[in-house]
Order: C-alpha cells, then structure tokens, then sequence
C-alpha cells in the first residue's frame, strides 16, 4: 500500500502525471511569459475553480497567487494559440494512454473485447461565450462539440468542436465524418480494432461500411423507430451464458427485467464471439459519458464558452478533459492508499441489492454483467472540492489526505 507520509504537497502530487508527461510533447517550446506548465496548471485550475467569468477566475488567481496570474490580454491572447491548443490535445492523449495502463480495466471481465478500444461517444455543449457574435436574427447559439469516454479506464477525450460557421447546430454524423482516421482511432496500435458505442445520431450504415472496411472502427447504436429493417439471418450465441440473459436474438434485442421495456441495438460488429449480453451492456455503459457531462456542468461549473473562437472553445474543451482524467488518477492514487469514498460505495452496493430483489421478485435474475460491472461513474463533489482548495494549500499530502477522510467521514 502506497505510504501518504510524502511532504510534497497535493499540487504535485496532482499535476505529476502530466509534469513527467510534457517533457516529451513535441508541441512544448520554451515561453518566459508564461511557461506551458503554469499554462496548463492555470487551465486546469480554471475549471476546478468554478467561476462565472474568466476575469472573475483571473481576479481569483491573482489575490492567491499574483505570481501566476497574466493579465486579462495575455490570457485571452494565449487561448487563441494552436500551438498551445495542439500542446493540450497532445498531451491529453498522453495521459489518457498513461492512464489506460495505471487504471483498472472496467471491461477486463470480457476477454471476447481483449482486441478492442471502446469508447462511449455523444454531443455536449455549453453556452455561448459572452463576446460571441450574434446572427443575422439577433441570436447567439450554443456551441456543440463531441467527446468520447474511454469504457476501459473512464478517461475522456475530446474529438471536435463543432462547425461554427456553415451550421448553427451541427449533427453528431456530420462532425463525425470530419474526423480522420488517427482521431478516431485515439491512438490504437495497428491490428486492434475500435468500437465506438454512439445514440441514434451516429447512425450512418455507409459510413460504418467504410470505417470497418478500411480502417477497423466499428460502431454500436439503437434503432430508430422509424427503421424498416430486414432479416437476413441468424448469428449463433449461447442463450444459456448468463451474460446473455435478457437477450431475445441478435440484432441485439434485448429485455431490461427492471423496466420490462425491449431494447433494439445495431451493430456493424458481426464477430460471435462477443456475446450480445455484451453488446447490450456496453450500450447500457454509454450512460456514462452522459454521467461526465453532467460532472462537468453541475460539478465543474462549465456551462458556458470562455472565448470566441472555435481554438478558444477546443482549448476549453481540453482542459476540461485533462481536469477529469487527472482526477481520476489522484483517485485512483488515493484509493491505493486504503481512501475510498465509502458512503458512496455504500449507496452503490445497497443499488445493487435493491436490483437483484426486484428482479427476483418477477422471477427474473440480473445479467451477469450488471453484478459484473459495479463502478463509480462520476467523482464526489467532496473530491473535486477537496482538489480544488488544496491546490492552493501548501501542506504535505498526508495533511491533505486526512482532511479528505475526514470530509468522507462527515459529509
């Protein structure tokens, strides 16, 4: 077990996998003004310090540390960087391949997805910046981007930000085909193939011809309601495998026993040696970018565009990706030490409970997948705001950690 007794304070602790990271981005160059570290740091920071405004975040930063804070110009002027933009968007994939080795695998339990990354992907947006130009109508829109989630290791990526000039709410498929290939495949080595788990909005069968045929990226979706689809066969799966419980056939339809409702899904993945159990829960698992949304909105406090600018808006997005995938790491790192949130890990198992007896008592079992795949989906508050002030503490981690078991214990 992992001492706490290091007198380095939480800010190193915290921003040391991306420190050891940007030593070897090609996008790094030296800056006396403001280097990329402390660019990255102030970045970070901004979204764990939810502020309405980013010069209420800078009127902050600089009552706390006047050495760190540029002026508003220099602020605004660096969020317009592309070399700083790339830097955030190298980095981050970094770290997300960094962390995909120091995390536990939360599909590790299926051993028919060892050839794949898969990854939950949706649309988000947030509200327009305040300087945004208006249209011709007097109206400033939202400004969309898409994301995706990492269903092995939780960490989040950003794909695009959406089209901000030809559209005023661009669809999911259409910002999906402007990605190149190496986007969508993040990273993955050659031979192994990816699985993106989209709604509705990323249904395109084309489209999905062309990214298996080509380039091994393979999508999972619902049906429309409005589909019209035709039987042409039967692929073979075993119906008395318990991770297949609830399915009906493949295509994949599947029965929740807790809802009673049917589910129809699609898939371009034709291999039989995933079972449909799997399929249908790695859709029920794509709730969980839905749950990093609203980490982001409602935890984070990012509901709105910082600057104009479709750099300014992708830089925000970055950011924001690197804050939760270095708050899954210090989590991580904190429960290596024997500190869990244990209230909530309570709560979860007795969700657990509550499940199996209700589909007991209409004489149906759970999926095993369900039992299988118990994990928290998003971070406490008490952690965020935790990670937040102690940024600014400077007190040795094991201080920090027990102020955290104390929050824990209390609250």
């Amino acid at each position: 077990m992992p001492s706490t007794s290091d007198p380095a304070p939480l800010s190193s602790r915290f921003f040391t996998p991306a420190l050891g990271l940007l030593a070897d981005c090609t996008h790094r160059r030296h800056c006396p003004e403001l280097s990329d570290f402390e660019w990255l740091r102030l970045g970070v920071d901004r979204c764990l310090q939810p502020q309405s405004s980013s010069r209420g975040f800078l009127q902050m930063l600089a009552s706390r540390a006047p050495g760190l804070c540029p002026d508003n110009s220099h602020f605004f002027e660096s969020l317009k960087s592309q070399r700083r933009l790339s830097l955030c968007a190298e980095l981050n994939a970094r770290l997300c391949s960094h962390a995909r080795q120091m995390l536990p695998d939360a599909l590790a339990a299926f051993p028919c997805l060892a050839g794949f990354d898969v990854h939950a992907g949706d649309g988000h947006s947030h509200a327009h910046a305040v300087h945004d130009p208006a249209d011709s109508k007097g109206d400033k829109h939202a400004v969309g981007h898409l994301y995706s989630r990492n269903l092995r290791s939780g960490t989040l990526s950003h794909l695009t930000v959406n089209d901000q000039k030809a559209r005023k709410k661009e669809h999911d498929m259409r910002a999906l085909k402007r990605q190149t290939i190496d986007t969508l495949r993040q990273g993955a080595g050659k031979g192994r193939k990816v699985l993106y788990v989209w709604d509705r909005a990323g249904i395109d069968f084309n489209q999905w011809h062309k990214w298996k045929q080509g380039s091994g990226i393979y999508m999972l979706s619902r049906c429309k309601a409005n589909m019209a689809l035709i039987k042409c066969g039967d692929l073979p799966f075993d119906r008395d495998d318990p991770v297949n419980a609830g399915v009906l056939m493949r295509r994949v339809r599947f029965l929740d026993v807790l809802t009673g409702i049917t589910y129809e899904y699609l898939t371009n993945l034709l291999e039989s040696s995933v079972a449909p159990g799997v399929l249908a829960h790695l859709y029920k698992m794509r709730w969980n970018i839905e749950k990093s949304f609203d980490e982001v909105k409602n935890k984070l406090g990012e509901k709105k565009a910082w600057a104009t600018g479709a750099t300014a808006k992708s830089m925000q997005a970055q950011f924001i990706c690197l804050s939760v995938n270095l708050l899954h790491l210090i989590e991580h790192e904190l429960g290596q030490a024997g500190i869990h949130n244990v209230p909530e890990e309570k709560r979860r198992a007795q969700r657990l409970d509550q499940a199996k007896k209700q589909a007991a008592s209409q004489n149906n079992v759970l999926p095993k997948t369900m039992i299988m795949m118990q994990q928290l989906t998003q971070h406490s508050v008490k952690l965020i705001r935790w990670v937040a002030a102690q940024l600014w503490l400077n007190v040795p981690w094991k201080q920090a950690c027990a102020a955290l078991m104390a929050l824990y214990a209390k609250l």
